[in-house]
């Protein structure tokens, strides 16, 4: 199944965590591209927020390997299953 999804960082999130993470997240990122999980990325200018293309077997298993993301906890993330014709 493919998904858009629609992240956006929390606007209270500490800064100073988010900058001590960012390369664990770049990498963590890279591998779910590698393993096909996210195929299309697509990032506002602020930085703040983004928008994939996602493909899984459903919502829970991408939710899942999105969990593993350092910065999930800092997320608000939108879910929108695509229809493939």
């Amino acid at each position: 199944m493919r998904f858009l999804v629609h992240v956006k960082i929390q606007p209270d999130a500490p800064q100073e965590e988010i900058a001590e993470q960012l390369p664990a997240e770049q990498a963590r990122f890279a591998e779910l591209v590698e393993q096909g999980v996210i195929s299309k990325f697509y990032l506002s200018h602020t930085r703040d927020e983004h928008w994939s293309i996602c493909i899984a077997d459903n919502q829970d298993a991408l939710k899942i390997a999105l969990e593993t993301l350092p910065f999930y906890k800092f997320m608000i993330i939108e879910y929108t299953e695509l229809v493939d014709e």
